[in-house]
């Protein structure tokens, strides 16, 4: 049964996308590569740096899933920090305040921000 407002599915090569990032600051480039109804999923990289930025992100109405694509960072969140490495998936509920950093070169993740209701 079909409602005639679905579409097919979207492919997106992370390859491509990566190749495609959009530098937001010296440290992180960005690029948001699906869009849905209650969810982003994009690629972010982040370049090691010589400076600690104590700011913070929060997602007042989303969660955010993270998959580890290359390099090593960490996480630092809910007052925890954690050792990133590739392969690994991470979840951060709304609400959270937290922020990554690459250890060396170049911390890449693929993200998903999903909207959720208290």
């Amino acid at each position: 049964m079909s409602n005639g407002t679905l579409s097919g599915p979207k492919i997106v090569s992370v390859d491509e996308a990566l190749a495609e990032l959009a530098e937001i600051n010296s440290e992180i480039r960005h690029k948001e590569c699906l869009e849905g109804d209650g969810f982003n999923v994009g690629l972010v990289s982040f370049s090691a740096t010589t400076t600690t930025d104590p700011r913070q992100i929060v997602h007042d109405d989303k969660d955010v899933v993270c998959h580890v694509l290359r390099g090593r960072g960490r996480l630092r969140a809910a007052g925890d920090i954690t050792s990133l490495r590739p392969g690994m998936l991470c979840h951060i509920p709304r609400g959270v305040p937290h922020d990554f950093a690459a250890e060396e070169g170049e911390l890449v993740l693929c993200y998903s921000l999903i909207t959720t209701k208290r």
